[in-house]
């Protein structure tokens, strides 16, 4: 019999929206409406508040309400602590709000215009399970289409609220991101029959070519700008957009454009090879995309292959490649990047004796652009450094973080100047010195390390020290790129910064009203996991009731590198393993059922409990990366995580955590 034939639940590094990490099993469904005659087909089946009237196929709201008013199906089907898909159509609509609630508490998404809107709602009820809609003492309009289907999934919901890094498939650090269809259509993006809408906004002209748009500059003048149809709305206003287009020179001998939309703009570099770029920029008011030499030079360039994509960057799940080999989420404390300008070293204090070259072309960063910068010896004298001036707190851990990469020295020391860090690095060899604090050095590729160092301050002010060798010879160089200071013992992924501090959220994964794909009497949790540190709080992840009474939790426990499988219902059993490091990935699975309690890890069962009680029926109900009420979040990383209705076997589970 096969693993799978048991299994109920997989989550894996699969597919992802903004919110939302796919479950791999079981494939979502929908099951039938609960709700009936949601069509409105006859003037029955429905409790009408005031202001409500159903005719011609739809229920009505007239505004003669004096405070919320409901429509509430005579027959309430839906089930406490069940998911559903709710879809409706709202039509007619003159003013006013109105949403869609499960339960007395499980609210749907306010909505205050026409059209159909389908979201994902959990039944909650305190005494009563119900659905109905509900209209604010404003809303005029018309609704139909009423359906609510219990919905069966394994996806997780995930919650960050800001945007945050990961290392992708190809080895670079980069945004975990969801990219919208391209706000250009047609002959706005390709030229291939035209130039579309696309005009001269000041001087020159525009013309097409065989497949790309023609831009002869004027040879007099403040310059030329040409620009297509306003493509930004109001309600885009503050988000994020990638600008992506293919430009080179013509005849002309300009070799700087900037890509605005609205106001914000950017400069790139053109020459005589066809070169994509892409452009991050997030507009202030409505706007236009623009492309706009601002002196005169004579000549064309041309254009190709245009795309302005909004770009989705908070909520986005990590699926995270470091180390090579198979994904896994990526799950982090709150952190944040002290350092204000992390990339712009120019912005850095220097001590005169190094010469700093932002966005070198002579390398790519480990971001996989050409943002790195050059740190060149300028002088004889030392020392050769650059430094910040970060406010901080007695007592607390910092780690300072930075990726380097030799040039024609490999020597690059970073010290605090209260020793609470004194680090040295050899870039070739991929070794350290350590004087003051703890660090590590680690490749990404490319003969980039990310080079680390931690320490204990207690100062309210450090000073973070980037040194190159004092028998470095004038001219001798090297690359930095990503540099971080973060309060916390550990490293965690790059945060950027241009400018100011910035925050990156926890990332949080549930998934509850879940309880038919759990068998609470029995089963077995199996996870792949590492943790991002060796000690710290506890770590947990597992399955629950939503509260602490009843889960099954894994764990890493306070301890130094401990794993613990903990039961916890009308019995109890705690059962706990030490490993070498529990920042490497173990295979880890725990089973319960009526005085059968075990702790299996990477093939090998390592603790046991024959007495004790199993959960009662129908309590297991969520997943949870966390206690199960929401304390001791997990951090760290998961490859994969899989229920089981069925108490496997000893020898399934060796087989399955090996």
């Amino acid at each position: 019999m096969s693993l799978l034939d048991d299994v109920s639940i997989v989550v894996t590094p699969n597919g992802y929206k903004a919110g939302t990490l796919f479950g791999a099993i079981p494939v979502p469904t929908e099951g039938s409406n609960v709700v009936v005659n949601g069509d409105f087909t006859t003037d029955s089946d429905w409790t009408k508040g005031t202001g409500w009237t159903i005719s011609g196929g739809t229920a009505n709201c007239d505004g003669t309400q004096t405070g919320t008013t409901s429509l509430t199906p005579a027959l309430n089907n839906v089930v406490n602590n069940v998911t559903y898909i709710v879809e409706y159509t709202i039509s007619n609509y003159t003013s006013g709000s109105i949403s869609i609630k499960l339960g007395n508490t499980g609210y749907g998404v306010v909505r205050s215009a026409n059209g159909t809107y389908t979201e994902e709602i959990k039944a909650l009820a305190t005494t009563f399970p119900r659905s109905q809609i509900n209209a604010d003492a404003s809303f005029i309009g018309s609704i139909d289409n009423i359906s609510v289907k219990e919905y069966t999934s394994a996806d997780m919901d995930v919650t960050r609220a800001t945007a945050a890094t990961r290392v992708d498939e190809n080895g670079l650090v980069n945004y975990a991101e969801v990219l919208g269809d391209s706000a250009l259509t047609g002959n706005n993006s390709n030229f291939d029959t035209g130039i579309g809408s696309w005009v001269t906004y000041i001087g020159g002209s525009l013309a097409h070519d065989t497949d790309k748009l023609e831009v002869t500059l004027l040879a007099t003048g403040s310059g030329t700008r040409i620009n297509t149809n306003s493509l930004i709305s109001g309600g885009q206003v503050g988000k994020t957009f990638k600008v992506r287009a293919k430009i080179w020179q013509g005849t002309t001998t300009a070799t700087s454009l900037n890509i605005y939309l609205g106001s914000v703009q950017k400069v790139i570099t053109i020459s005589s090879t066809p070169t994509y770029f892409e452009v991050e920029l997030t507009p202030t008011s409505t706007a236009y995309l623009t492309i706009y030499r601002g002196s005169s030079s004579g000549g064309t360039f041309f254009i190709d292959d245009v795309t302005v994509k909004e770009v989705t960057r908070d909520n986005v799940p990590r699926i995270d490649y470091t180390g090579g080999g198979c994904p896994h989420i990526l799950a982090e404390p709150q952190r944040t990047n002290l350092i204000p300008y992390s990339e712009a070293f120019g912005s850095w204090h220097t001590l005169n004796n190094v010469t700093i070259t932002q966005d070198t072309t002579e390398t790519t960063s480990p971001s996989g652009t050409n943002n790195a910068s050059k740190i060149l010896v300028s002088s004889a004298s030392t020392p050769r450094r650059l430094f910040e001036v970060i406010s901080t707190s007695s007592g607390s851990d910092y780690t300072f973080t930075l990726y380097a990469k030799k040039g024609t020295t490999d020597f690059i020391r970073v010290y605090f100047s209260s020793s609470i860090i004194d680090i040295s690095f050899d870039l070739t060899n991929g070794t350290k010195t350590v004087t003051a604090g703890t660090g590590s050095i680690e490749s990404v590729g490319n003969d980039w390390y990310r080079i680390q160092g931690t320490g204990t301050s207690s100062l309210t002010t450090e000073v973070p020290q980037i040194q190159l060798s004092n028998s470095a010879s004038v001219n001798d160089y090297l690359y930095i790129w990503g540099s971080q200071l973060e309060e916390g013992s550990y490293a965690t992924s790059y945060i950027p910064t241009s400018g100011s501090t910035v925050t990156r959220n926890q990332d949080q994964f549930t998934r509850d009203g879940i309880g038919s794909l759990i068998n609470s009497t029995e089963g077995v949790l199996f996870t792949e996991i590492a943790s991002l540190s060796e000690s710290g709080n506890y770590r947990e992840l597992g399955l629950s009731d939503g509260t602490t009474s009843n889960r099954v939790l894994i764990s890493y426990k306070s301890t130094d590198n401990v794993i613990r499988g903990s039961f916890q219902g009308s019995g109890g059993a705690n059962l706990e393993y030490t490993v070498t490091s529990s920042k490497d990935f173990h295979k880890i699975a725990v089973k319960w059922k009526v005085n059968d309690f075990s702790l299996w890890v990477d093939g090998v069962e390592v603790g046991s409990d024959t007495s004790g009680s199993s959960f009662p029926a129908n309590t297991l109900n969520s997943i949870n990366f966390n206690s199960g009420s929401g304390g001791d979040i997990f951090y760290g990383k998961v490859k994969q995580l899989q229920v089981y209705k069925t108490a496997l076997t000893d020898t399934q589970l060796a087989a399955l955590t090996s």
